[in-house]
């Protein structure tokens, strides 16, 4: 019997055998942009995620001191990455660095990188901290951290809702 692929899910670099076979796992989300990268945290078997960080790409050494930071920290068993895909639903210039940026993670850590279509997400994260939040200049540089990990937060959602559903398929 063929393996349904989730709705949203947009390609996997896998790791060594039995990586992700621990059944209590925790799996780090990355929302990658060519200027910050928001981080979440979730656990397969609460289904639950929480954004943790926005991180800069910027300086000598990038982001990877502060991702290798969050990976001893968090101890994932599996990472996933936003794919940002046009509306019609083709790679875009962002697509391909975010897909670099999985297989950097892949070659650093070791650990499995999945893709997910990040469409909307940071438009939506953008509603979310909007209604939440009074206008005004000194919170959008905060708003713009929030963003970023609350889209990472709907992406790595995604990944543990499609993975709840397809390991429940009969």
């Amino acid at each position: 019997m063929a393996t349904r692929r989730p709705r949203h899910w947009c390609g996997h670099y896998p790791a060594s055998p039995g990586r992700w076979a621990r059944v209590n796992s925790t799996v780090l989300a990355f929302d990658y942009g060519s200027c910050r990268i928001g981080v979440a945290a979730g656990q397969n078997v609460t289904g639950s995620a929480q954004g943790i960080a926005t991180l800069t790409t910027g300086g000598v050494q990038g982001p990877w001191p502060a991702i290798e930071q969050l990976i001893s920290e968090w101890t994932p068993a599996a990472l996933v990455v936003g794919l940002p895909l046009a509306f019609n639903g083709r790679e875009t210039p962002l697509s391909l660095a975010a897909r670099a940026f999985g297989k950097e993670l892949l070659e650093r850590f070791g650990l499995p990188v999945t893709f997910i279509d990040e469409t909307l997400t940071s438009v939506e994260a953008e509603a979310l901290i909007s209604s939440a939040t009074a206008p005004g200049k000194r919170v959008v540089d905060r708003r713009k951290s929030l963003r970023d990990q609350i889209a990472a937060q709907l992406i790595l959602q995604t990944y543990l809702n499609e993975e709840a559903s397809r390991t429940s398929l009969p």
